[in-house]
């Protein structure tokens, strides 16, 4: 998860730096120590989080947070201050903060709630990410699977789809309808969070689901509402990855819609399973017959 730390002095940003450093996975992209550079920063790594005080030299935190939303970015912002205003409070809550702590003091409860945001870690992460290693997934084939989200799109009536590999660290879009992005943080993607939760996941409309209300998603571009997925599991019972779809507006599937959607999933894992890799031994053998 990419956090971006917005503090004025150096000596408190060293210490939220030390803390985020005990979460590997939290990683510090940016730093900012005044309103300027602070929106320049957050535009250019478009992170998933900011860590931000309100007192800045010069400006304020509250300019920086509706700058950022008027720039359509829906990181997660948590306010951190050593001064308690519950009028500040609702001004920084209008414009979507996920969190508002005393910096002094409550730094452990910070970090808790980052790791809250982090998908879960499964027992069988190595197995799944060598089968993900294992599918020879070039450029040349994502034609079928945008074909396959595109029919994702007809069936749901949805304004987005989306089949994804989750590597180690990224979410691989090597199907897409309705979207320009090929590439996400895995930490980002909806699908880490639930592809373990199958066989069809469905949040009618996200604003009132605990785990998406604020994700950054929902809070900037493409501004999700409503979102299902089914898990792509291989014949090992590897989940590689999912086939999702997406609408700016809340809405329910049928039912004949749902098993329309497993039955694409199961079209998109049978391509991924054409396009396995050789194993080492069958490649040196087929190698040397074409030298016979």
């Amino acid at each position: 998860m990419n956090v971006v730390i917005v503090e004025s002095s150096s000596t408190v940003r060293l210490q939220l730096q030390a803390l985020l450093a005990s979460e590997p996975r939290l990683h510090v992209v940016g730093e900012a120590a005044d309103e300027p550079s602070a929106i320049q920063v957050i535009a250019r790594t478009q992170p998933d989080v900011v860590l931000m005080d309100l007192a800045l030299q010069p400006g304020s935190g509250l300019r920086v947070l509706r700058a950022v939303r008027q720039l359509g970015i829906g990181a997660r912002v948590v306010v951190l201050s050593n001064s308690y205003y519950e009028e500040m409070r609702r001004a920084c809550a209008e414009h979507g903060i996920s969190g508002f702590f005393d910096k002094s003091r409550q730094t452990d409860e910070v970090l808790a709630l980052l790791r809250s945001w982090l998908p879960p870690l499964t027992s069988g992460e190595d197995e799944r990410q060598a089968a993900v290693d294992g599918l020879d997934v070039q450029s040349r084939v994502h034609e079928a699977f945008d074909e396959l989200a595109d029919l994702a799109c007809d069936i749901s009536g949805s304004g987005m789809a989306a089949i994804g590999l989750l590597d180690h660290e990224d979410h691989r879009l090597i199907g897409v309808s309705g979207l320009s992005v090929r590439l996400l943080p895995r930490d980002r993607g909806f699908c880490s969070h639930v592809v373990n939760e199958g066989p069809l996941i469905e949040v009618p409309d996200t604003w009132h689901d605990a785990r998406f209300a604020d994700h950054p998603l929902v809070q900037g571009a493409p501004y999700v509402r409503f979102y299902a997925s089914v898990p792509l599991a291989l014949s090992g019972g590897e989940v590689v990855g999912s086939l999702c779809v997406m609408d700016r507006l809340p809405r329910r599937l049928r039912e004949r819609q749902r098993e329309a959607l497993v039955t694409l999933a199961r079209c998109a894992v049978n391509e991924l399973e054409a396009l396995r890799r050789q194993p080492r031994h069958m490649e040196q053998a087929m190698s040397a017959a074409m030298t016979l």
